[in-house]
């Protein structure tokens, strides 16, 4: 009921108690929803047409009317409660009845309804047709039997500030003259009564809790029209608006309400959009029904800065960042701080203890008594083989030099760390200190699961970006609900005013993707944040659409084009330097016919641009062989602090699609200049080795050099010459004179050879030392023309060959051996890229599971997991079990090398003691920063050798960055760790992007073959597949189709619609396994490694572009008709 200025005939007669009847049956059937000016009600109604309470108080002078409580209680649905009043069904009390005028409404509009029974277009019940009688005249004209009364409100439900400002507890701040109380008439009161026993009985049978009827204020409401008509004798039709903005603001001084009520104009906060007024909350199971009272969840209030600080610091509440690690649906997330709590995580329960934190943010936390957190299973001890890597902890410069040289920190080979170089101050003068840095380290146990409750933003390290689809239609609503393309973050709200701009939205809401952003606050009355769409991403279901809503929803906010700035420092042409200036840098001058000659090709895939490595090889007799790793000197071409390489960090990596690549660099670079490609001299960084045949290093050098390659190989051409069945004719020597041309392919051949021959000694040790293959096939489309957006005509699995591990090997050697020369002599601020072992407990089901086949998985050290993997490899379902290995392993990672105090910089599929990414700098940033790190270590590893040449003693000899050319490049550790987490977060984001590609390509091929099959009349297209159980959760599984290396869920009640299994699968939580009902009596029990034929089609009537997995019935022998009682 909304008070309005309705334009009443003043013609229209005499009321007859039949319509006096009917609006009285409406107003008590209608929930109350205040709607903005100009909205659409959810009858469909605009509010300047006639509305029932308007017409009654234009007709009769009114009093308030209070419903009272023993009639019944209404329907509920879209019924809004009195700020400070305890929802029904909340444990805390019955409300009060509801005042319905605008200083007890909500402060802004609330999401749309559905229509219910007896709103407009309904037919109302009939009645006699007869004058209104004179007790129905006396009870509108008078007050109520039952006026409200003040409710005790508790402390969690406080009153809101508006109400607390007008002195009441939810009630009406308008003033009323006390009259005389009197009955309430039987006729009234029998119609009032039927309606909400009706009401009273569809709550009944849909399982809705009952809330009461509002007190009806209609004194209110002629109070608000006598101000309306008084305004427009005063202002004319054309102040209308006007008049609404300036009563809104006539409510806000008189009545005390902060907000402006219903005519609140928008209030714009700085970037960060529109804050649009507040509209009550709305449940998370639907996305066009509001909540009733009884559904609402009021978050608790956040507490403030100084309260977490002081909580923090006397160790009431714990500091930690989110992380949601599947959906925000979930009912569970943890709160983390590897650092400060040992490795502990904090439970946090439900949406309510979760209060409105995001993924990623960092938080404060209260945790719960003792007795409320949860008992977890024993952690069965990991027994890692210590001697299987070697863990190098890098101690501090100032903690070394206070112990023995002999006990000084140590590479892997016994090398001691220069500790000439001075600690760097942090050049972030403008950074605010930690007031937590000295916070006490709370003492939380690992016998436990510890639960808490959020209580504070500390700060907000969510993505506010967000690609996202509207779950309905905008029609007649006034908030519009959005699901986000990542499923760690809640549907999302905004306002229908936000879609005015974008008309195609407005049209056909449901069909287009947006961008939004989100809104900064997310108020605590509301249960979905609220966002502002940013611009509309186009049509749903276009490919370059549903590829741009990949990229952005992965981080990649960025075409492959860069800004006037960063491309003004890029030369115009590869700047070479003189025989002097070669002289003068250093750097070695390895084209053909120089001193230092080499003979180099790359080995890439056949339609790679972005050549950033190459090598050599000549055999130098004897057994010994010179082999150089040569890799694009990029660092040259990106000054450092520049806009050019400010973007690059922002971007971190190139993102690599099905169709196409965003590049971290411009095409300039990545294509042209740093590219190793066969056209011109290039300059690059080299890692050069003389060894033996087995791989033994003998000597090794590293520097800048300049060189030009002879041959770009394709992966093919490679494997060709390892099988002895290479043609000349598939390679282009175009580049390469005639008379040279036979010479050529002879070199070619003989690097590859003995490349090959070394690379597979060198693979053969590191696997017996306990390295792992884990290489899984990848999907490849084949099209008819690579660079159009048409869908694909097939696709096939890419599998690894020797070429590829041929430079595999090589690039990993380099990269670990340039990780020791930068912590030799830059120990503290060098990137590690390190990885964890796997805790043992992940791999339980797997074990399990193969245990039950007779095979055994052993997981305590890298050596031994890869044994068990070899033994195993010949099963006709490794695809799938080295998918799941890959899923219980820990994500690798970038780190500062001085963050081995807390963890161990060693790589354990790798099986090395330390590493880093130095080969790959066109489309890694870390890599950019490994080769900056690795010039200032040469140039330091130089000066201290010179100095030691010239008798200064090793105590004596301190470098500062200013000592050495380009001491400039090195950065202290908290930024060097601050650029090792975005490399992180950007390298995940990636590769997700990069899976989503595959998917939606996918689709796509299979969205041709089905319109390709009904353009001919034929049947739905499908394809058959081998699937694989790899996890069973509470309302899902997971299956792996091993012929397309895709994962995929499924959901147990899914049965009724793409599946053919009856009613919703049972999940045996203590055994991992699950039982499927293919038939009545007849089930089927499945744990992890059950294997299934699947059928894979396009799924044409999604909203999305999608395919369907169905799962095939097995045979019915191997079904039984009877099931464990945990199972049933």
């Amino acid at each position: 009921l909304q008070p309005r200025k309705v334009t009443v005939k003043e013609n229209q007669g005499k009321i007859h108690e039949k319509s006096v009847m009917s609006m009285v049956r409406q107003a008590a059937e209608s929930p109350v929803t205040p709607i903005a000016h100009g909205a659409h009600t959810p009858t469909g109604r605009r509010d300047d047409e006639p509305n029932v309470m308007d017409m009654l108080a234009k007709a009769v002078s009114l009093s308030p009317i209070t419903v009272p409580e023993n009639t019944g209680a209404g329907r509920g649905r879209g019924v809004v409660s009195n700020r400070g009043s305890a929802p029904s069904g909340n444990g805390r009390g019955q409300p009060p009845p509801v005042s319905v005028f605008p200083d007890s409404f909500p402060t802004a509009p609330p999401t749309a309804q559905p229509r219910a029974e007896g709103r407009r277009g309904h037919p109302s019940p009939p009645s006699d047709d007869k004058p209104m009688s004179s007790d129905v005249v006396s009870i509108l004209k008078g007050r109520a039997s039952h006026p409200a009364q003040p409710h005790s409100v508790s402390p969690q439900s406080a009153p809101h500030p508006a109400d607390r400002q007008t002195g009441g507890k939810g009630h009406s701040a308008f003033p009323h003259t006390p009259s005389e109380e009197k009955p309430m008439s039987d006729n009234v009161l029998s119609i009032l009564k039927g309606v909400s026993e009706k009401k009273a009985q569809n709550q009944k049978q849909a399982g809705t809790p009952s809330v009461p009827t509002p007190t009806i204020h209609a004194q209110a409401v002629h109070q608000h029209q006598h101000q309306h008509q008084q305004h427009h004798q005063h202002h004319g039709h054309k102040g209308h608006e006007a008049h609404h903005a300036h009563h809104g603001q006539h409510h806000q001084g008189h009545h005390g309400n902060q907000h402006g009520g219903m005519y609140q104009p928008l209030q714009h906060q700085g970037n960060h959009g529109p804050k649009w007024p507040e509209s009550p909350a709305t449940p998370a199971d639907s996305a066009l029904t509001p909540s009733t009272p009884a559904q609402r969840e009021s978050f608790t209030p956040y507490i403030t800065r100084e309260e977490a600080i002081e909580g923090v610091m006397s160790g009431k509440y714990v500091r930690g960042t989110v992380a949601i690690n599947k959906k925000y649906s979930s009912a569970i997330c943890f709160v983390r701080n590897a650092k400060q709590w040992n490795d502990v995580d904090i439970l946090i329960e439900g949406k309510t203890d979760r209060n409105r934190a995001f993924n990623g943010d960092v938080v404060i936390v209260e945790i719960k008594p003792e007795e409320e957190w949860k008992s977890k299973d024993k952690e069965k001890p990991t027994n890692h083989d210590a001697a299987a890597v070697t863990s190098v902890h890098i101690r501090s410069r100032e903690e070394d030099m206070k112990l023995p040289k002999d006990q000084r920190s140590k590479l892997p080979d016994n090398r001691p760390v220069c500790r000439a170089l001075a600690v760097l101050q942090s050049r972030n003068k403008q950074a605010e200190e930690d007031p937590l840095a000295d916070a006490p380290k709370p003492n939380l146990s690992k016998d436990m699961l510890i639960t808490g409750r959020i209580v504070h933003i500390w700060k907000q390290d969510h993505q506010t970006k967000h690609v996202a689809r509207a779950l309905g239609p905008a029609e007649r609503k006034t908030w519009i609900r959005f699901a986000s393309y990542d499923d760690k973050y809640p549907h999302i709200e905004v306002h229908r005013n936000d879609l005015k701009e974008f008309q195609p939205l407005l049209e056909n809401t449901e069909g287009f993707l947006v961008y939004l952003e989100l809104m900064r606050e997310w108020g605590d009355k509301r249960f979905f944040p609220q966002a502002r769409i940013l611009k509309l991403l186009g049509a749903a279901d276009q490919v370059e659409v549903e590829s741009r809503a990949i990229l952005v929803q992965n981080g990649t906010d960025y075409t492959d084009e860069f800004d006037e700035e960063c491309m003004k420092v890029i030369p115009d042409k590869v700047p070479i330097p003189s025989e002097a200036e070669l002289l003068k840098e250093g750097r070695r001058d390895m084209r053909l016919g120089a001193k230092h000659e080499r003979f180099v090709c790359t080995i890439d895939p056949a339609t790679a641009r972005d050549l950033d490595d190459a090598l050599s090889c000549h055999d130098l007799g004897g057994g010994h062989y010179r082999v150089s790793v040569h890799i694009a000197d990029v660092c040259t071409f990106v000054p450092f602090g520049s806009a050019l390489d400010q973007e690059a960090l922002k971007r971190a990596t190139s993102v690599y699609l099905v169709q196409k690549v965003i590049p971290m660099l411009p095409r300039k670079l990545c294509e042209e200049h740093c590219s190793l490609n066969t056209l011109g001299d290039k300059l690059a960084f080299t890692v050069e080795w003389v060894m033996d045949a087995k791989g033994n290093i003998t000597s090794e050098w590293m520097g800048q050099t300049v060189i030009r390659n002879q041959c770009k190989l394709a992966y093919e051409n490679a494997q060709s010459i390892i099988d002895g069945n290479f043609d000349p004719n598939s390679i282009d020597l175009a580049h390469i004179s005639p008379s040279r041309r036979a010479w050529t392919v002879e070199r070619i051949k003989e690097s590859v050879k003995g490349l090959w021959k070394i690379a597979e000694h060198i693979r053969a040790a590191r696997h017996a030392r306990g390295a792992l293959s884990l290489n899984q096939a990848k999907m490849y489309f084949d099209f008819e023309d690579y660079n159009s957006n048409m869908a694909p005509k097939g696709w096939h699995m890419h599998e690894t060959a020797e070429a590829n591990w041929l430079v595999e090997e090589f690039m990993v050697l380099a990269n670990a051996r340039v990780t020791e020369k930068c912590i030799e002599y830059c120990p503290e601020v060098s990137l590690a890229r390190y990885h964890s072992p796997p805790d043992a407990s992940r791999f339980e089901s797997l074990i399990k599971a193969l245990g039950e086949q007779g095979l055994k998985l052993n997981v305590g050290s890298g050596k031994a997991l890869s044994t068990s993997l070899d033994n195993i490899s010949k099963h006709p379902q490794i695809e799938a079990i080295r998918a799941l290995t890959i899923r219980c392993m820990m994500l690798a990672k970038y780190c500062c090398t001085s963050e081995s105090a807390d963890h161990s910089l060693s790589h354990f599929a790798l099986n090395l003691p330390l590493y880093t990414h130095f080969t790959s700098p066109i489309r890694r940033y870390a890599d950019l920063v490994v080769h900056r790190v690795l010039k200032v270590a040469l140039e330091i590893e130089a000066l201290v050798k010179r100095k030691l040449r010239e008798g200064v003693a090793e105590e004596d000899i301190v470098v500062t960055p200013d000592d050495v050319p380009s001491g400039y490049l090195l950065l202290p550790e908290a930024d060097v760790t601050e650029i090792a987490l975005r490399c992180n977060t950007r390298k995940e984001e990636a590769r997700k992007a990069s899976d989503q590609s595959i998917v939606l390509y996918y689709c796509l091929y299979l969205q041709s073959l089905y319109k390709r099959w009904e353009a001919d009349g034929r049947t739905e297209y499908k394809e058959r597949h081998k699937a694989t159980l790899t996890k069973v959760q509470e309302k899902s599984f997971n299956i792996f189709v091993e012929s397309l290396g895709l994962d995929r869920e499924l959901f147990h009640d899914n049965g009724h619609k793409d599946q053919r299994w009856l009613g919703t699968n049972k999940k045996n939580a203590k055994q991992g396994s699950m039982c499927i009902q293919w038939e009545e009596g007849l089930f089927e029990e499945a744990s992890v490694l059950h294997r299934w034929d699947v059928l894979v089609w396009y799924k044409k009537e999604s909203k999305n572009l999608d395919f369907v997995c169905q799962i095939c019935p097995p045979d019915r022998s191997e079904l039984v008709g009877e099931v464990g009682a945990d199972l049933a």
